[in-house]
């Protein structure tokens, strides 16, 4: 994905294959941490790099918490 190129990401959001067809280790939640849905484009990361909601200025970003379904 070349949008995400350079990033870092969490295991569950990073390439299953390198660009030359080589399987990664990512791909797949590792279940290190709990999973957190949020909506997707209502959030960017704060001069603290913490999550904060665009529209409220929100860094308790649990209070935004959606099921896996509704993440789909």
């Amino acid at each position: 994905m070349a949008e995400r190129k350079g990033q870092h990401l969490c295991s569950a959001c990073g390439p299953k294959w390198y660009a030359d067809g080589t399987p990664t280790e990512y791909g797949t939640w590792h279940d290190q941490f709990e999973r957190v849905f949020l909506p997707r484009g209502q959030f960017k990361t704060n001069r603290e790099g913490n999550l904060e909601h665009i529209e409220t200025g929100r860094t308790d970003f649990r209070a935004f918490a959606i099921t896996p379904e509704q993440a789909k």
